[in-house]
């Protein structure tokens, strides 16, 4: 069908997507294990994924053991989301792993995948650009827009994201947040 009526396939594609992102937000939490397995996203029982996350592929994304991952957050896994353990990402945050190439005629899609490694945090309104790799405990500040790598225990800021300073503690919090309630 996809060959004779490529709209169509892809019309139905973006409907069943819809449908992905409408259900997980009104499923609770006991059924969304059932749920990640049926979109083939690999997601650690232990994880939080809050209602309201806007999901742009099937599978192409892993969530590692204890993340917490707020309202409102866009995952965009066409090109490969990989998060690691204890990780916050907080309300309205963009990961980000697909484009378009502006120097192509074309305007071709470029696609990188988004690595955040165990103990890192995005807060609230922040970026991810694609390709880029947060290193261990690496802190993202509000708002910020991040299009380069980020080392290890550093803390970057603003619009580009600039290097703030240093994280000056060794993470060691296990985040345990799975309310119910809160979609």
């Amino acid at each position: 069908m996809s060959r004779r009526f490529p709209r169509v396939s892809d019309q139905l594609y973006y409907l069943a997507l819809a449908a992905i992102n409408t259900l997980h937000g009104l499923l609770p939490f006991a059924l969304r294990r059932w749920f990640y397995r049926l979109c083939r996203f690999d997601v650690h029982p232990s994880a939080t994924l809050q209602g309201g996350i806007r999901f742009f592929h099937v599978g192409r994304l892993a969530v590692g053991e204890g993340t917490l991952i707020n309202r409102g957050v866009y995952l965009d896994n066409r090109g490969g989301i990989t998060i690691g353990r204890q990780v916050s990402i907080a309300h309205d945050a963009r990961l980000y792993t697909m484009g378009h190439d502006v120097h192509d005629a074309g305007f071709a899609t470029l696609a990188k995948p988004v690595r955040i490694d165990d103990h890192a945090v995005v807060f609230a309104g922040a970026m991810i650009m694609p390709g880029v790799h947060l290193g261990r405990g690496a802190v993202v500040m509000a708002g910020a827009v991040v299009t380069k790598d980020v080392p290890p225990l550093r803390i970057v800021g603003g619009n580009p994201a600039q290097d703030i300073g240093p994280r000056e503690i060794e993470p060691a919090y296990r985040l345990d947040r799975r309310y119910w309630f809160a979609h």
